[in-house]
């Protein structure tokens, strides 16, 4: 693709914070045992597995919903970064880490902001799509002038919170430094550390000046009058939110036409992962950074609802016991369960305020909620080889009776593992506290899904389930796990 960076890295170039999930030490002896029972994990799995490089990509999709940017917005800044970055001839140990640090950089967002969205009601959209170059005390006289104080507070944690994400994720100090200093300017006047010139890693850097440019770009609707307008733009913020030699970096950048080519590619997230290598080895795959990243995301997802903290990975508990129920063989259910851990990212791209509202939601709302599992769908579908696990978790509140969303399914059209991600969502939800309501006891929530069994759930799931022979199998189920 036109204007893409190529970044082949060899072993010795590969930073130390990324893929440490894999990572091999000790002895001769325990490294070979390792990298053998890693063989055999990878060769277990029962579908291809995603890269790291890949799962990054797929998942900083959800990370766009949940500010209300436009779709793509993590690719392009990414590719912003990445084209900067070979302009300066960063080496390779860092262009990864700023490959993995411009997909997330906004990872902290979903945590962050929840709480305050939902007790100010306020939209995600108006604390994180403001015009460029607006600081924090603007932002929060425009959105929320009498609880300014907790939005300013909001929006300088969110960049540390994204750092801590990426933690999680796995990655390193590299990683992690690039995003917590994304909103740091060069003139000191930043935020959350108050960095300036030198201090601010060329990582933070970089990602700043990508994030800056996707914005002013953002803010024309006419992609040619955006480029005639983005030099000034660039000049504007020189010395002050971005170093004048990234500036000027960025205004030779712009002036390219394989520069905008690239920006504006149909598969421009694709392109960008085999920018990052063009051959990952086996050994850099593992089904542990699948499960690690959809349970991560799962949480994100889950904090953007008051009282659904926890709810993605007990879905897939109890899904996971349903499966040991009907029979389906281990395998079948280790892809269930990234399934479940993931029905519910999509909720990302849903206000806070909408999910926690305590009240009927209004036509709108409802249309926005109901997105959500097609939101879902969409992350894993960008994963090679999960696209069937992806169609699972675009179905699962569809209902029997043809009555459900987003295609208003029937029965058999319904992906058995649909189903039991469905029943094991309703269960949970029936058994977790609401804003309208107390949790209900297990028996009363069985007692609720066998009155549901025939038209919103599977009646054979059902009956499984609520049989006392399930519920021995689910003891066993969790403690084979």
């Amino acid at each position: 693709m036109p204007g893409t960076v190529h970044i082949q890295l060899s072993q010795a170039d590969t930073p130390s914070g990324v893929n440490v999930l894999t990572k091999r030490t000790g002895s001769n002896r325990s490294r070979t045992a390792a990298a053998e029972s890693h063989a055999a994990e990878v060769q277990a799995w029962p579908a291809p597995i995603p890269s790291r490089a890949e799962l990054a990509a797929a998942f900083a999709k959800g990370l766009d919903l949940c500010e209300g940017k436009k779709p793509g917005h993590a690719a392009r800044v990414c590719y912003i970064a990445l084209n900067l970055a070979a302009a300066m001839e960063l080496p390779a140990k860092d262009r990864e880490a700023l490959y993995f640090a411009s997909l997330l950089h906004d990872a902290g967002a979903a945590v962050a902001s929840a709480h305050l969205c939902r007790t100010l009601q306020i939209s995600e959209e108006s604390l994180f799509n403001a015009q460029p170059g607006i600081v924090p005390e603007e932002v929060a006289l425009r959105v929320a002038p009498s609880n300014a104080d907790q939005v300013v507070d909001m929006l300088h944690a969110h960049a540390e919170e994204g750092a801590e994400v990426s933690e999680a994720l796995g990655f390193g100090d590299d990683v992690q430094e690039a995003i917590a200093a994304h909103h740091e300017r060069w003139d000191g006047e930043g935020y959350p550390a108050e960095l300036s010139e030198g201090q601010i890693p060329i990582t933070g850097r970089l990602i700043a000046v990508a994030d800056l440019i996707d914005s002013l770009i953002s803010t024309d609707s006419n992609p040619l009058q955006s480029r005639r307008n983005l030099v000034t733009g660039l000049a504007e913020h020189a010395g002050k939110l971005i170093e004048p030699k990234l500036a000027q970096h960025a205004h030779e950048l712009v002036r390219s036409d394989a520069f905008w080519l690239g920006l504006h590619h149909s598969t421009l997230a694709e392109e960008l992962v085999e920018s990052l290598c063009d051959e990952e080895a086996d050994a850099d795959r593992s089904p542990a950074d699948v499960v690690t990243f959809a349970k991560v995301f799962a949480g994100l997802g889950d904090a953007k609802g008051e009282h659904t903290d926890g709810h993605s990975e007990r879905t897939a508990d109890v899904a996971d016991q349903i499966a040991l129920s009907a029979g389906l063989d281990e395998s079948r259910r280790e892809l269930l369960r990234v399934a479940a851990l993931s029905h519910n990212v999509g909720l990302l791209g849903v206000p806070a305020r909408v999910i926690a509202k305590p009240d009927i939601l209004s036509l709108t709302e409802m249309e926005t909620m109901r997105r959500h599992p097609t939101y879902s769908q969409m992350m894993l579908e960008a994963l090679p080889g999960m696209e069937e696990i992806a169609s699972w978790v675009g179905a699962h509140h569809e209902r029997i009776d043809g009555k459900g969303y987003p295609e208003m399914l029937e029965a058999d059209d319904i992906p058995p593992e649909a189903r039991i991600i469905s029943l094991a969502d309703a269960y949970v939800a029936l058994t977790s506290p609401r804003p309208y309501r107390e949790a209900l006891s297990e028996d009363d929530a069985k007692h609720v899904l066998e009155g549901a069994a025939g038209t919103q759930l599977d009646k054979e799931l059902v009956k499984l389930f609520c049989s006392p022979t399930s519920s021995r199998n689910a003891r066993r189920s969790r403690r084979t796990r």
